[in-house]
Parts: structure tokens; sequence; C-alpha cells
């Protein structure tokens, strides 16, 4: 133990950590997203809470694919299911499924709450046409397109700011769990919507072992759309904070 030095990394490895130290401020000034905003049946979403200590609050989600990849500092491509739910007095969204392809990003994430995984995630532009997949481990667990030439009525989303996740850490004998902690994140004021197109969209969703995506149908499409974000996460928003500790 003879000169060992505390690094102040904020993740593994110490000699040369995975998240560096100046993750946070972030920008991506054309954040590209194609999403559907969907109902689900309530017994479902209440099945998917049920080991969380969050409440039911709707039935209605928001499913997306996200294109961050012209951010200089964290460049990555994003997916995820949105559920609008409450902690105590709080009502946000909480990421119930995420996934995305920059293990810095994910590791991130994860710092946060965020239960990020990895998938190969595309979102592609062919004149009107915008199609986004997200691919785990073989299988397309999301699937959405959409036509921006045909419009659809603006649908109300469900709420998206603030997001409240589950910091868990479980023991190294993997039988219990060391620390639980419920965050809170909210970069919204930073963030500037540049355009939002709601137009119809085709949605499918599959399941792996571990990504139980088909579990949420039946689906009922509301409609969706095309968005266009100036998003900033800055030293004093864009970091996660501890808002209750369950364990």
């Amino acid at each position: 133990m003879a000169g060992f030095i505390v690094e102040h990394g904020i993740n593994n490895p110490v000699q040369a950590p995975l998240v560096p130290r100046n993750i946070v401020p972030y920008t991506n000034h054309n954040s590209m997203t194609l999403y559907a905003i969907c109902e689900v049946p309530e017994k479902i979403v209440k099945k998917h809470l049920a080991p969380t200590p969050f409440e039911y609050v709707s039935n209605k989600c928001m499913i997306y694919v996200n294109d961050f990849s012209e951010s200089k500092e964290l460049p990555y491509m994003d997916s995820a299911i949105l559920f609008e739910v409450r902690y105590k007095d709080i009502v946000g969204a909480l990421y119930m499924y995420e996934w995305e392809d920059n293990d810095v990003a994910i590791a991130t994430g994860r710092m946060w709450g965020y239960p990020k995984k990895y998938a190969d995630i595309h979102l592609e532009r062919k004149g009107n046409i915008i199609h986004g997949t997200t691919i785990r481990k073989g299988t397309i667990l999301i699937d959405i397109e959409a036509d921006i030439s045909c419009p659809s009525e603006l649908q109300a989303k469900p709420t998206t700011f603030p997001h409240l996740n589950i910091l868990t850490i479980p023991n190294p004998d993997g039988k219990s769990i060391l620390m639980q902690k419920v965050t809170l994140r909210d970069n919204s004021s930073t963030c500037k919507t540049i355009s939002d197109i709601p137009c119809k969209v085709k949605l499918s969703l599959n399941s792996t072992d571990n990504d139980p995506l088909g579990d949420f149908y039946p689906l009922n499409v509301l409609g969706g759309g095309f968005t266009i974000t100036d998003f900033e996460a800055t030293e004093e928003n864009g970091w996660a904070k501890i808002i209750d500790t369950i364990i």
C-alpha cells in the first residue's frame, strides 16, 4: 500500500479511466431523432415497473432512434423506450430500456443510472423516408420508418424530462445489492428544438433473452415524428443528482 496514489478518474480502470473526468460538458448541434408515440396495455407497463421504485402514471411511451454522432466530445447512436413515471412528488421520464454503440457513452450513462447496453444503431434518410433500426445480437429490436411527406396530427408526448433512473451496484458476491440510488437528470433548459415534423410512422419491436421489447404488444402507435435538436449538457445540468437512497 505504500505510495498508493488516489486518482480522480470517475471509473475503472483507475490507471486509464474509460470515462474521462471532463466528459461534461458535451454538445451536439444537429441531434436527429426519429420517434413513435405509443400506447401499451397498463398491466404490461406495471409489470415492467414492478422491480423499480417508480409508480405508474400513464400507458403512453416514446420509442426512438437517435443520431448523436456529430458530437465532438461524445459521439454515439442511441435508442430507447421511455415511460412517464412518478417518484414521490416528482413526475418524470424513466428510460426503461436503452441502447448505444459507444462504450464511453454506455459507461457514462450507467454511472448516472441509465440502463444502457450495446447495440448496432442506424438512422438513415432517403428523400422523405427516414428509417431507424436498433440491432442487438443479430435481432432487430426496434424498426421505425417514417414518411415526412405524410403529415399526421401532433401527438401529445409523454413527459421526457426530468429523467428518473436507478443507479444500482451489485455486491461482488453476486447475491445482493451493494448500493441503489434514485437519480435525477435534467438538461432540458439547454436543449433547443430546431424542428419537429409530426408524421405517420411504422413500428415493430422484437425481443432477445434480456431485451423483452416484444412484451409491449399489443402496441397502439398513435403517431410520431422526426426532430432536430440543439443539445447541450453543461457543467451545471449535465451531471445526474442523487435524490434518494434505497439501499
